[in-house]
């Protein structure tokens, strides 16, 4: 038997060779570790970078804005004879809106604020979408912006439509909705219509395109406008640039606020002032500043007690709504919380004949 020094010292020997295995060990495990490490942190690194927009990245289509007061029903809001507006509680709520679920945020990029003095609103999806319960808005986007439903006329009315549809752009998908995704909502000619585009002749397509849609039991010709992000200074940047008023009313009928708010069809000819007046009346519209209503300090502006709601019919058979509020504001559907202001003796006479 070994004495307790031998055993000591073989207990020694084979611990040294242990710590000696272990340490080669290590310096293996490093020696191929390291080039791995080396290479993910290149990996990162390019990673990094491409998200920064240094090497640049592909277009995506923007998600629009549709802007102005949104909500409602697919199907159309107005038509030629009697053009529907929205009913009491439909205005704007505190500068948003919404299509099919969708929230809208103000526009303007920090690079153009100097161009316009106001630019409508422009979609930009919620977070969360699972407690949306709401119409849905008819849209389309098209060329990355989001058009919304404006008027529609009736497809028995065949001169009209076929005066005013024009060249084919492309097929609506149908496939957007309340709880529709922002990936849903960035996709070209993503729709809550199913059908073909079409271009309408007389309108520039960067501001509306129409088509042909069921509503009820008929066949409608709907037409949409894209108020998604669009900058303004005065009436004429939307009234005569994209609607073109100019010389081209046929007729002006009128509603009543009480019989507006009530959805009361009761449209009734404008007849209390002259032809002449009323073109002054829209000469002094497109030479009037745009300005955006500040929600905060105005809450009740949408309850005015003197409001009148205009509506132009247009030689081409199209329809332009307008709203006024006392004050010397003058609204578009689709704008919201965006007004010409236009205060005098002439707004408060135009005014005064839509009661």
């Amino acid at each position: 038997m070994k004495n307790s020094n031998e055993m000591f010292n073989s207990l020694l020997e084979r611990r040294d060779r242990y710590i000696a295995e272990q340490r080669k060990k290590r310096k293996a495990v490093i020696r191929t570790a390291t080039p791995v490490c080396c290479l993910c942190l290149v990996v990162m690194l390019g990673v990094s970078i491409w998200q920064s927009g240094l090497l640049g990245q592909p277009d995506v289509p923007i998600q629009g804005d549709t802007s102005g007061q949104i909500g409602g029903s697919v199907g159309g809001t107005s038509d030629t004879q009697s053009p529907s507006s929205p009913a009491k509680g439909d205005e704007p709520g505190q500068n948003s809106s919404s299509v099919g679920g969708a929230s809208v945020a103000q526009s303007p990029s920090s690079s153009a604020k100097d161009e316009y003095a106001v630019y409508t609103d422009s979609v930009k999806l919620p977070e969360n979408t699972s407690d949306v319960a709401m119409d849905v808005l008819g849209c389309i986007v098209y060329k990355g912006k989001v058009y919304t439903q404006s008027f529609y006329v009736n497809d028995i009315d065949s001169a009209i439509a076929e005066k005013l549809v024009g060249e084919y752009v492309g097929e609506a998908k149908g496939t957007l909705d309340e709880w529709s995704s922002q990936e849903e909502y960035a996709t070209e000619f993503a729709s809550t219509y199913s059908g073909s585009v079409y271009k309408v002749n007389g309108y520039s397509e960067d501001f509306r395109l129409c088509i042909y849609v069921d509503f009820g039991d008929e066949q409608v010709l709907q037409f949409l406008d894209n108020y998604d992000g669009i900058g303004l200074n005065t009436g004429a940047d939307l009234f005569e640039k994209r609607l073109h008023v100019t010389g081209n009313v046929e007729s002006v009928t009128y509603r009543t606020h009480s019989d507006w708010n009530k959805r009361v069809s009761s449209y009734q000819d404008l007849v209390s002032i002259t032809e002449e007046q009323f073109e002054q009346f829209l000469t002094e519209l497109c030479e009037s500043p745009f300005e955006r209503i500040d929600y905060e300090n105005n809450k009740g502006f949408y309850n005015a007690e003197t409001q009148g709601h205009l509506y132009l019919n247009m030689k081409d058979g199209t329809v332009i709504e307008l709203r006024l509020i006392e004050g010397g504001y003058v609204g578009c559907h689709g704008l919201g919380w965006i007004f010409v202001k236009m205060p005098g003796e002439l707004f408060d006479l135009v005014l005064g004949a839509c009661q």
